[in-house]
């Protein structure tokens, strides 16, 4: 445990540079809280007195536009952390966070580690130099923004036309990496596995990414993958997992762990900057067994004929891409005929109505239960249905990615 803790922390830029021995004195101070969904963290506006890092789950971080309106700025993951400069100045909190699935966190308290800095004269040394580090470094990108912005203004019509052609050919390239030969069959393979899937990212290129192949004659290779942010960054960021999913995926279809690491080591060394969350599957048809393991992202849904409901799952993995040696855990299903098994990325259960509730995971169970029950045939789409009744005309806030096997 502790040793997953300092791993995070050597991540950390205020942190850096402290040896592994001053860092073990840090982690007595963090004290672990568990928020349900849905709670707010840190509300904008209130006295900042600590910092936190994300154990395991996912926050929203947002701020109250002019219209008194939350603008969402990003999600955050397992791994990541935010309120650090508390540690410091004691100013209002910039932002709200908030919880959006079951979340544990470390908080480290200011007072907490002000006794710890004034008994450790290197440890407090370093980060204050951190610190001025990290806010100089923050200040010159504003600055180089706003410069480059203020200089290229005038230039930004004709750019927007070259801008739009980019992204056509860029949606048009991301339409390869979701193979559809394998996913617009019918069935996959002679096992009369039957499946169907929905796509549909929020803006013309997404972050998500899906792929299913026949690795060999007995095996189905399921990936689904959400990388952070959407665009082009996020669009070359699932070429980079396509790629590597490819190279490796005959040699680790059964190895799932090993395939994680890869993966993880792969998308450090090729996109440094951002993360993604992530699901593998190897369904052996000859065994009816499912092999899977998780990045950071949530378990699929999977329903059991003979119990009539869903079967929990349960392993650990963190994200991809957020520190160089994770640890990655793996479970074994059996299937029989009437199981069923649907992936999903995490646009679904996070899609806001406008009143600001979520769809949320439980309301997805309820009504994945509800249409399995009356036998209903199409699955997904009445799934998609049921999230555009719900939003009631609001726009799509993130990618819609659903993938369902029925054994």
């Amino acid at each position: 445990m502790e040793s997953d803790i300092i791993n995070i922390l050597v991540n950390i830029p205020i942190f850096q540079e402290l040896k592994r021995n001053d860092l073990e004195k840090i982690v007595p101070l963090l004290k672990p809280i568990t928020y349900p969904s849905n709670t707010r963290i840190i509300k904008e506006g209130a006295k900042g007195t600590s910092m936190y890092v994300i154990k395991k789950g996912t926050v929203k971080i947002t701020r109250t536009g002019s219209d008194g309106e939350d603008i969402f700025i990003g999600n955050q993951y397992a791994g990541s952390y935010f309120g650090e400069f508390s540690l410091i100045d004691n100013l209002p909190r910039s932002a709200h966070v908030t919880s959006i699935e079951d979340t544990e966190i470390f908080q480290l308290n200011k007072d907490d580690f002000d006794k710890l800095l004034s008994e450790n004269e290197i440890i407090a040394k370093t980060f204050y130099k951190n610190c001025l580090t990290e806010t100089f470094s923050r200040f010159r990108d504003t600055v180089s923004n706003f410069t480059f912005s203020q200089h290229n203004l005038k230039e930004k019509s004709a750019e927007l036309d070259e801008i739009n052609k980019d992204l056509s050919l860029a949606k048009k390239l991301q339409g390869y990496f979701i193979n559809t030969d394998y996913l617009e069959k019918e069935h996959i393979s002679e096992h009369d596995i039957k499946h169907s899937y929905i796509y549909h990212p929020c803006i013309a290129i997404g972050g998500d990414f899906l792929n299913v192949v026949n690795p060999d004659d007995e095996h189905i290779s399921v990936i689904i993958a959400d990388v952070q942010g959407h665009g082009i960054a996020a669009a070359l960021a699932t070429g980079a997992l396509k790629s590597a999913f490819s190279i490796k995926i005959k040699e680790m279809n059964e190895k799932p762990i090993e395939l994680m690491k890869f993966l993880n080591k792969h998308f450090i060394e090729i996109i440094s900057q951002l993360f993604a969350t992530c699901y593998y599957a190897s369904i052996n048809t000859k065994k009816k067994k499912i092999v899977m393991t998780k990045a950071g992202h949530h378990h699929p849904l999977f329903w059991k004929k003979s119990v009539n409901d869903f079967i929990p799952i349960q392993c650990m993995g963190t994200g991809l891409g957020i520190i160089a040696e994770p640890k990655f855990g793996q479970v074994e299903l059996d299937y029989e005929a009437g199981d069923k098994i649907l992936f999903f990325t995490d646009g679904i259960i996070e899609q806001m109505n406008n009143k600001k509730e979520m769809y949320s995971k439980a309301r997805l169970e309820n009504k994945v239960r509800e249409l399995i029950k009356r036998g209903d045939g199409e699955i997904l789409n009445k799934l998609l249905q049921d999230l555009k009744e719900f939003a009631k005309g609001t726009q799509f806030d993130d990618d819609i990615t659903l993938l369902l096997f029925e054994f």
